[in-house]
């Protein structure tokens, strides 16, 4: 499950989570508790329209209940949306 070359943190995210049978309302209903995630905030990340801090994406990654291939493949997603923003800024 590589990443595409053009493919944003939001879009991995989203790819991932429909991979592991997750719907965004059962996602952020196990973040709530944990970052204060919510299914609107879900959206805007998949959107591209907002990036979670390291602490909150490591919450993410758990959630999903990602295998090591997955959880390396969305850090790698991360790093490279870290870098495209710094470019814009």
């Amino acid at each position: 499950m590589q990443q595409t070359e053009n493919e944003t943190l939001g879009q991995a995210v989203a790819r991932v989570r429909k991979n592991n049978g997750l719907t965004q309302t059962a996602l952020a209903s196990s973040l709530a508790s944990i970052v204060g995630f919510t299914q609107g905030r879900l959206s805007r990340l998949e959107r591209g329209r907002w990036v979670p801090g390291a602490g909150q994406f490591e919450h993410l990654i758990a959630a999903l209940k990602c295998t090591e291939e997955q959880a390396r493949t969305l850090r790698d997603a991360a790093s490279k949306e870290a870098e495209r923003r710094a470019r814009v800024a």
